[in-house]
Parts: C-alpha cells; structure tokens; sequence
C-alpha cells in the first residue's frame, strides 16, 4: 500500500506558488500598483503641441488655448503650460489673442493663468482699432468671459497709452473696468 504523505505533496505545491505570487506582487509590482508617496507630485501626463477648443452649441470656437507643452501634475490638479496662446474669438467681436512664456491650467480649465510678461493683442473688427496690453500676469475665466490682473497693466492703441494698477475685462459685453488710471492721449496734428 501507498503512503498516505503522496496527497499533502500537490497541497504543499500550490501553497509556494500562492507564496510566490505574494512576493511577485509585492515587490515586483509595476508603477501603477505602487502605492504613491503623498508628498510626491510627478505629472501623470505631458503633451507635446496642446491644444484645447470650446466651441459653442452652435459649433463655433469661442476660444483655443495652445502651448508647447503641457504638464499635468494630480496630486493639485493643475497643468503647467509653456508658450502659451489663448485666442478668444466671440462672433461680431474682435479676436483677442493672449501671449506669455507660462501658464497654468487650475480647476479643471476653468481658470487659465498666464504668466511671465503676458501680451495681449486685439485684432480690430472694423469698429474699434488694434490695441495693446501688457501685464506680469494675467487671469482668464474662459466660461465666463473675463480676464483680469491685479499687478499692473499698460494699455497702448493708436489714441494713446492707458496705465492702470489692475483691470477686469469682461470680453462678451466689452467692458472694461480700471484702478487708478493714468491716461496719456496722443494728437491729432
């Protein structure tokens, strides 16, 4: 007759391959089943040549927003733009394009600040004619048409040079409303 250990042997196998298995999957997990350090915020995603549209119910663009790179970091749900365009286009209204080396993308898109020495061009539409706007930073609310800056802003256009400590500019109803301003107009001679 047979030993009675010949039936512990296939036991004794699948309990080290499940101890194997343990080990391999705790030490040689990939990336993504790591555990990640609370403190580390590495971007989970980098693009090369962004470029994000709102278009309207309509199917007309009402904004882009473009840059050289993004980086999106989790852990503050931010994203890191480089030479970045925002360009602003409400039918009837001239085209704003906005300028700067950085920016950031907060709250989801919601919020775009630009960053660095930012340029703002209007492009007229036969109603009013180019003008200017220079800031260190710059704001944009894209849902709700504004941009604004708290850090200083000059304003040139072919009627003169406006310099105001802060702005908001709501780009639908075209208002646009200073603090302490300081207006030089040129001639006409």
């Amino acid at each position: 007759m047979a030993p009675r250990s010949v039936p512990y042997l296939p036991l004794g196998m699948l309990l080290l391959l499940a101890l194997m298995t343990l080990w391999l999957s705790r030490y040689v997990g990939t990336e993504s089943t790591r555990p990640r350090d609370a403190q580390r915020n590495d971007p989970d995603v980098i693009v090369e040549q962004f470029t994000a549209k709102k278009l309207s119910p309509a199917g007309d663009v009402q904004y882009v927003v473009t840059a050289k790179r993004m980086t999106h970091y989790p852990a503050r749900d931010a994203s890191v733009l480089e030479d970045v365009v925002f360009t602003s286009t409400v039918p009837g209204q001239p085209v704003l394009i906005a300028t700067a080396p950085t920016g950031r993308l907060l709250s989801g898109g919601d919020e775009v600040v630009m960053e660095g020495g930012v340029v703002v061009d209007s492009r007229g539409a036969g109603r009013s004619p180019p003008m200017q706007l220079r800031t260190p930073t710059l704001t944009v609310f894209p849902e709700k048409n504004l941009a604004q800056s708290n850090q200083g802003v000059v304003i040139e256009s072919a009627q003169g040079i406006m310099r105001a400590a802060s702005f908001e500019l709501n780009n639908a109803t075209r208002m646009l409303q200073m603090k302490q301003v300081d207006a030089t107009f040129k001639s006409d001679k």
